[in-house]
This record gives structure tokens, C-alpha cells and sequence, in this order.
């Protein structure tokens, strides 16, 4: 039905559209170990900005998330084969110490109109990256970060999960050439009051090998993005992740991002041990 790549990209596409564009690959960027996500030099010097623009990605640069909650809907669509599957479920985020933390679960999944009740959790620990599965009674855990370490496991280039909060201005037109758009008739439901940002990712970067344009709806109050809009270039896969109810620094209690107690097959992913001589 969906595959379990296709699943850990969307699950990290959905953070990233949440909180800010950045510029590594979501397929790729869970399943492997921090210190090698990186994200490839653009080719060629952004233009100028649009002062509209530069204003826009000013809010999202200042803007300061110790926790965050809303609830998701995430639907993938193939134009092809007009299959389309909406996942449906909250979002939880904690800036925690030594790293920060996320908590997904997806509580049912719509597909050719017959509704799935059966949970899915996608959580990070701070350490480990943790898929749990009711359908199949299963827990994966993925070691990111080595125990102690710290790393900003956000910042675009450098961490696995490209969920910027703050995320610097010259990050982004590094990456990409954004352009505000007018609203229009079409837009997805839930955007009356935001600023539509369409980002093309910059030749040669690895944003550009995964996605087309990447249309971001600002929210002018809450100066986060409330929808994203995208196309996989690998299956020609439309994507599409809105959030709700977002409630932001309202001391989020930590114990609300651990997985449940779960009696699942659990399959556990250390980190290769470093080389003898080299730092990990």
C-alpha cells in the first residue's frame, strides 16, 4: 500500500513543511547517520529577493518554538494512476536537551474511501528515530545521534531531520529562489489569512533531484506554515500536508512525546561503531 521508504520521507516532509523550508533530502535523511546528511552546494548565485519576500522569511528567521502541537493531514496523490491515500493524525515537538524531540502518530489512513483505524507512530527521541506499526505489531528504532552528543539535528545541511526552527534567511535562498504568489480561488482550504511562498529549489542541489516547487502558506499570525504543497520527481507523487489547531509554547509536557508502552517485535539499528583512530 505504501511503502516504508515512501512513509519515513513523507513522515519528515510533513515536519519540514510545519516548520520552515531547508534543504536536504526527506527520503534519504532518517535512515542514515547524522554526521553524513549534507545537502549539496547550489550551482548558481541566488538572484536579489523581493522585499516582500526578504519580510516574510525576516518573520520565519525570528520566530522562537520551545514546543509545538497541531493536528495533521497528510495526502499523497498519484495524478496517474488517481490514487490518493490522507493520513490523519497530531504532531508534537519539544526543544529538549541535549537534543530536540517530535512525537507523529498517525491515528487512520483514507484510501479509495475506506478508513483505516490503525495507529502509526513516528518519534525521535533525541537519540533514536522510532516507526512503531499497529497494523503490523512492529517498532523499528534507528540510532541518529550517539548517547551524550549533541547536534542540531535541524540545521539544514548538517542534521537529519530538516525541521528548521529560526531557520536563517541565507540558508534558504542558498537553496532556493522564492517568489510570493497571490492568493488564489484554488488554494487548499484553511489558507484565507496566509503569505504564499513558492520555493524552486536551485540547480544542483539535492532539494532540486527530489522536488519540484515547493508552495509554503505563511500563516501572518502564527508565522508558521500551515500548508505545504509539493511533487516528488522520482514518482511524480503530488504531496500535500496541512496542519490545525496549532498551539505554540504552552509548555508542552516532555512525557507526552514518549512512544507508548507497546508489546510489539521490536528491530533496534545502532550506529556503525566509529573507525579505531577517527573521532564518531
Amino acid at each position: 500500500m505504501y511503502s516504508r521508504a515512501g512513509k519515513m520521507a513523507g513522515v519528515v516532509f510533513v515536519l519540514w513543511g510545519l516548520l520552515g523550508p531547508a534543504g536536504i533530502a526527506a527520503g534519504e535523511a532518517a535512515s542514515r547517520p547524522a554526521a553524513t546528511a549534507t545537502a549539496s552546494a547550489p550551482a548558481t548565485r541566488p538572484a536579489p529577493l523581493d522585499p516582500a519576500v526578504e519580510r516574510i522569511l525576516d518573520r520565519l528567521e525570528k520566530r522562537t518554538v520551545t514546543d509545538l502541537e497541531g493536528e495533521i493531514v497528510y495526502i499523497k496523490r498519484d495524478p496517474i494512476l488517481e490514487d490518493e491515500q490522507k493520513f490523519q493524525g497530531v504532531l508534537l515537538f519539544l526543544q529538549d536537551k541535549p537534543n530536540p524531540r517530535f512525537f507523529i502518530r498517525f491515528d487512520r489512513v483514507v484510501h479509495e474511501g475506506i478508513t483505516q483505524e490503525k495507529k502509526e507512530w513516528h518519534v525521535f527521541d533525541g537519540e533514536w528515530y522510532i516507526e512503531a506499526r499497529e497494523r503490523t505489531e512492529t517498532i523499528t528504532r534507528r540510532q541518529i545521534v550517539r548517547p551524550g552528543e549533541k547536534l542540531d539535528v535541524f540545521q539544514l545541511g548538517q542534521g537529519p531531520f530538516p525541521l528548521p526552527f529560526g531557520q536563517k534567511k541565507e540558508n534558504i535562498v542558498k537553496h532556493f529562489a522564492v517568489k510570493l504568489v497571490p492568493s488564489r480561488p484554488d488554494d487548499p482550504k484553511g489558507t484565507k489569512d496566509t503569505d504564499h511562498l513558492e520555493c524552486t529549489p536551485l540547480p544542483d542541489t539535492e532539494m532540486d533531484r527530489k522536488y519540484g516547487k515547493v508552495h509554503f502558506y505563511i500563516d501572518r499570525v502564527l508565522d508558521l506554515p500551515v500548508c505545504v504543497q509539493t511533487v516528488e520527481k522520482e514518482e511524480g507523487k503530488e504531496i500535500t500536508a496541512t496542519f490545525s489547531s496549532i498551539k505554540v509554547n504552552k509548555g508542552l509536557a516532555a512525557s507526552r512525546l514518549n512512544l507508548p508502552d507497546l508489546k510489539y517485535e521490536p528491530t533496534t539499528i545502532p550506529l556503525p561503531e566509529p573507525e579505531r583512530g577517527k573521532p564518531p
